[in-house]
């Protein structure tokens, strides 16, 4: 038996990649004949798996049967934990009524409806899915729901079978793989496709497609992504999540922002269920196979969800489990978080996404613009001219398309132009052009080191005050029109060529070192508004 089921699972993961037959394959396990040897079961982990396996393996392996020992026999796939060496057995395949409990008892999200459960044959073809933004998706009959397929594998690999067989009761493989996919909480549209790639995320997206290669390995695990809000953090955690599930058949998965998890363990804890909960939330998240959690910075200042997470977190890295977490910002500068929690997220790949550059944000618009506006043209004049005058993150980038797209339909305009723009966006580029100011920047660079702003003309050579003064007159150089002797006068009276050394010392630091240059990023954005 054993040699036979070897031959089995070379003869299955024949073309498949390693993570395919790791997911589908080899959870897999032969059971035995049952006492008449009429029928060969094997057993699958879950019904997802029991599902694809009856639809793609069960007739290759009949076949293969039929080939080794001259005898049809019907391959059944059953839910149930194989003993530990194969035996005959006359185990029945799972009911529809027992497939129903099985469901019921899924967590709240992944539970489907009764109706889900139905007679299907093992070599039945399904018909073939839509491509959308890169994810293989069915749209439902009626209400446009869009369902995500396990990876896919040939059909023509499936061989029609001359002998017949009979119907399995196992729930509908389309029904089940939209209810996994809806338990993952993913956005089916945040891709890697679709993500626009620059010099401010390059990194982000080349070390995200790393984890989804080297998922749970250590120096991947976890993943930590930080920047400031708006800037595609979100994106790049969705795009994992669904690269994993669509081209390697994890299905495991679970996005959540920090405040649910947060809002839960409160809830529960005020009713007393905390026992409860940490049973639960144990068993509910240690079995995923991802766990993308975003903004961690919602966890500061709360102990117990804090405690809480770093059991939950220390347990799944322990087993391997892949984890991805967002903060907006670096890990040792969350205030009021447990060390023990600052040095895990440390442990792995962190990761900083800036604020978008000028081609990076003229191209954003132009791809937002050609998706989701074909109907309207954008220039590049246009474009250039939105992305030149909002430059804090995307996410305002594309509140400003969409002001500006609402202003040409309104006008019944099929091409936007920069004076439309102009017009559009009036009121915007007042505020934002009256915000930059020298004293402004004095008083965002002192709020962000935690000084005052009389430290930033003071006499005081102590170098942390040094430092936020050279960076308070990089930033006034950089970001108005002010001349050197203007700014000498504006940082206490001080000579132009003390501005022009600060400028110069902060522009070349910043080429080298990377943590100075994020700050200058996140206060270029806090000052731009």
């Amino acid at each position: 038996m054993k040699e036979f089921w070897q031959q089995c699972i070379e003869y299955l993961s024949d073309g498949l990649a390693p993570e395919q037959i790791k997911q589908w394959i080899l959870p897999l396990k032969p059971i035995g004949f049952n006492d008449d040897e009429t029928e060969f079961h094997i057993s699958a982990p879950s019904i997802l798996k029991q599902s694809w396996a009856t639809e793609y393996y069960a007739p290759k392996i009949q076949q293969l049967i039929k080939n080794r020992f001259n005898h049809d026999v019907i391959v059944k796939v059953l839910i149930k934990k194989p003993t530990s060496t194969p035996v005959t057995t006359s185990v029945e395949p799972i009911s529809s009524s027992s497939a129903e409990q099985e469901a019921a008892e899924l967590p709240e999200l992944m539970t489907a409806p009764t109706s889900s459960v139905t007679t299907v044959d093992a070599h039945e073809p399904i018909a073939e899915p839509e491509i959308i933004s890169g994810i293989e998706v069915s749209i439902e009959n009626e209400d446009d729901t869009v369902v995500v397929t396990p990876p896919s594998i040939s059909k023509q690999e499936t061989k029609p079978l001359s002998t017949g067989r009979s119907q399995v009761n196992t729930p509908n493989l389309e029904v089940v793989v939209k209810e996994s996919y809806k338990f993952t909480n993913l956005n089916p549209y945040l891709t890697f496709e679709n993500l626009v790639v620059g010099k401010s995320n390059e990194m982000a997206h080349a070390s995200a497609e790393n984890v989804v290669r080297h998922v749970g390995q250590k120096g991947y695990n976890p993943l930590f992504i930080y920047g400031s809000s708006g800037l595609g953090k979100t994106h790049l955690m969705h795009a994992i999540g669904n690269e994993l599930f669509n081209k390697y058949g994890y299905e495991r998965m679970r996005y959540i922002h920090a405040e649910t998890y947060y809002t839960d363990f409160v809830k529960r804890m005020r009713n007393g269920e905390l026992v409860d909960y940490r049973m639960q939330d144990m068993q509910e998240y240690e079995q995923l196979d991802l766990l993308l959690i975003d903004d961690i910075q919602f966890f500061t200042k709360k102990g117990s969800t804090q405690k809480e997470f770093f059991y939950l977190f220390d347990a799944m890295i322990n087993k391997n489990k892949q984890v991805v977490i967002s903060s907006d910002t670096y890990p040792r500068e969350l205030e009021e978080m447990d060390s023990r929690l600052i040095t895990r997220f440390n442990s792995g790949l962190v990761i900083a996404i800036e604020p978008p550059e000028l081609e990076m944000r003229v191209a954003i618009l132009l791809k937002k613009a050609d998706t989701h506006y074909s109907h309207l043209t954008l220039t590049d004049e246009a474009a250039f001219f939105i992305a030149k005058h909002i430059q804090s993150n995307v996410r305002e980038l594309e509140g400003g398309l969409n002001r500006v797209v609402a202003f040409a339909q309104f006008r019944n305009q099929k091409e936007i132009t920069v004076e439309m723009c102009k017009e559009a966006l009036k009121d915007l580029l007042r505020v934002a052009n009256g915000l930059i100011t020298v004293e402004n920047i004095q008083k965002t660079v002192a709020d962000f080191y935690k000084i005052r702003v009389s430290d930033i003309y003071s006499k005081s050579r102590k170098a942390s005050m040094v430092r936020a003064r050279h960076i308070a007159m990089y930033l006034s150089k950089e970001l108005t029109r002010q001349s050197l002797p203007d700014l000498g006068e504006a940082f206490g009276g001080r000579d132009h060529s003390t501005v022009h050394h600060a400028v110069s010392k902060i522009a070349s630091d910043r080429l080298t070192d990377r943590q100075l240059n994020h700050e200058l990023k996140v206060l270029e954005q806090t000052i731009k508004g």
